[in-house]
């Protein structure tokens, strides 16, 4: 049990439950001794009966209220007095009785001091048997009445209750009848506020106190009084380790079922609906993030596809206004025209302004801060989008001029060609002995001005051609270029709010592992004591 309780302890300390935590404690220092408190009012006699009980004066007797405190009177090795806190003082005898008892003097419950009441009230809970003790005269008044009520559902205490016989004992010797009758008139008050059970089970003792410490023989009320010492001292002693035990079980497994740890698993619960509210929306998030890259992607590729389309109709209607020797003629000046006109139709036009939108992910997070409000999102201007554009107009600036110059050489190698036939004709014929060199040049010739004819003419076609896969090479670049872009601007951003998701997520996650582990620590201790 020892061990348990510290167990306890030291959990419910991890839980910040410092005050349950000092109450257990408590009970743990006090786990070898019964702790019996005589309650009632001011003049019942309860220090008289604990002195009587141990054969000397050892609390203060008047007719005026004497105890403003807690006394706890109890074995020690040396006898000793001493102040434990501003409502407790301890007593220490020498007497073997008390080895496994603790007699406890309270302030009388029909006290006017609010402080005796306070220190009455704040020492009952450690009490394991109550004792209340009532002159004969007044045996149940209404602070018994609320003293019952406002212990019988908040503790396991045992009880047992004394009749101080004030007026004159032989009264009771004479008829003793009535003594029963006084008995039962207590015993029928009792009914009203306890179970019939615990009613039952209440000894009720009655005798004078006085005429025991005088020595006066009433053998009626001597034999009563015999009876509670006995009850007190040998009943009460010899089942104070297991009564302990079993006070100490019920009051705990009562505070384990309470409302401040009924308030932790609560805590618990809310721990991981939050936890779990805090993935769903890190869930939610990736998948819009997996959304809005595909969709923008695709945007991408349909409207820059749609751009170029408009940019090569204006390249088209360009080249065609040549005809293949005009474009040998004219090669670098045509890809200057193309050039001039793609970057006019690029500055002047709405081109620009729809590739910014669609580099733009500030509409995206807008929209992920209106899905969801929790999140800390900061829609700001993306970086480098003036540059990506600039790129743009560059690139398509350029690209013209990477068709080269089709047909520029064949215009040179026509008359060369012409030349080298005329040279191997001639030679064929004016000299027998060259017939076949001269044959040879002229063949030569031949190919070379055919093939640089061939040239000549499909010089436009080689051009648009070029010009043709070049532009697809660029808008297949661009495609690539922009869709990274986006996703990588995009992702930096969204690496914010994940870093913002993921530490509000552990967190949650150690606050629940952590109260989590704590409660099935307790949860463990409870099921080890209600196996004890």
């Amino acid at each position: 049990m020892e061990e348990l309780l510290k167990e306890l302890k030291i959990t419910l300390k991890s839980l910040n439950l410092e005050h349950l935590a000092r109450y257990v404690d408590d009970l743990y220092n006090s786990v070898e001794k019964t702790h019996i408190a005589f309650v009632g009012e001011y003049n019942a006699g309860k220090s008289s009966l604990i002195n009587t009980l141990l054969g000397k004066k050892i609390l203060a007797e008047r007719d005026l209220p004497t105890t403003n405190r807690v006394v706890l009177v109890t074995h020690c090795p040396v006898e000793k007095r001493e102040k434990l806190d501003e409502y407790t003082e301890q007593v220490c005898v020498k007497d073997e009785r008390l080895k496994y008892l603790v007699l406890v003097d309270t302030p009388g419950l029909s006290s006017a001091i609010r402080e005796h009441e306070d220190a009455l009230l704040r020492y009952l809970h450690k009490a394991d048997l109550i004792v209340i003790v009532a002159p004969s005269n007044q045996p149940y008044t209404k602070e018994i009445e609320t003293l019952l009520n406002l212990l019988k559902d908040r503790h396991s205490t045992q009880w047992a209750y004394v009749i101080n016989i004030f007026e004159d004992p032989s009264v009771y010797e004479e008829d003793p009848t009535k003594l029963q009758r006084l008995k039962e008139f207590v015993r029928e008050k009792l009914r009203g506020i306890l179970s019939a059970e615990d009613v039952e089970a209440m000894p009720i003792f009655a005798f004078s106190v006085r005429a025991v410490r005088k020595g006066l023989d009433y053998p009626l009320l001597t034999k009563e009084y015999e009876d509670f010492e006995r009850f007190i001292f040998e009943e009460v002693a010899e089942r104070a380790k297991q009564l302990k035990f079993q006070s100490l079980k019920e009051k705990i497994l009562k505070l384990l079922s309470g409302e401040e740890i009924l308030n932790l698993q609560l805590e618990l619960d809310r721990l991981k609906g939050e936890l779990s509210k805090w993935e769903e929306i890190k869930s939610r998030v990736e998948e819009f993030e997996k959304r809005v890259l595909s969709e923008r992607r695709e945007k991408i590729e349909t409207r820059l596809g749609e751009i170029f389309e408009d940019l090569k109709k204006d390249l088209d209607e360009i080249v065609e206004r040549y005809t293949s020797l005009g474009v040998v003629k004219h090669g670098s000046h045509i890809a200057g025209e193309i050039s001039d006109t793609l970057k006019v139709r690029l500055l002047t036009g709405e081109i620009l302004s729809e590739v910014e939108r669609l580099l733009d992910y500030r509409p995206e997070l807008v929209r992920l801060k209106k899905l969801f409000p929790e999140l800390l999102v900061e829609p700001t201007i993306p970086p480098k989008l003036q540059t990506m554009k600039n790129k743009l107009v560059e690139d398509i600036e350029k690209f013209p001029a990477t068709a080269g110059e089709p047909g520029k050489l064949a215009k040179w190698l026509l008359p060369f060609g012409v030349l080298l036939a005329v040279i191997g004709v001639a030679t064929a014929l004016l000299k027998k002995d060259l017939l076949w060199v001269g044959i040879g040049i002229a063949t030569l010739g031949g190919l070379i001005f055919l093939i640089s004819l061939i040239r000549v003419l499909t010089a436009k076609n080689t051009f648009k051609g070029r010009l043709e896969k070049k532009f697809l090479q660029l808008l297949e670049h661009y495609k690539k270029l922009y869709a990274s872009y986006f996703g990588e601007k995009f992702g930096e951003k969204l690496s914010k709010v994940y870093e913002y998701l993921d530490t509000r997520i552990e967190s949650l996650k150690q606050k629940t592992e952590t109260l989590e582990g704590k409660l099935k620590k307790l949860e463990n201790v409870k099921r080890k004591l209600e196996e004890v």
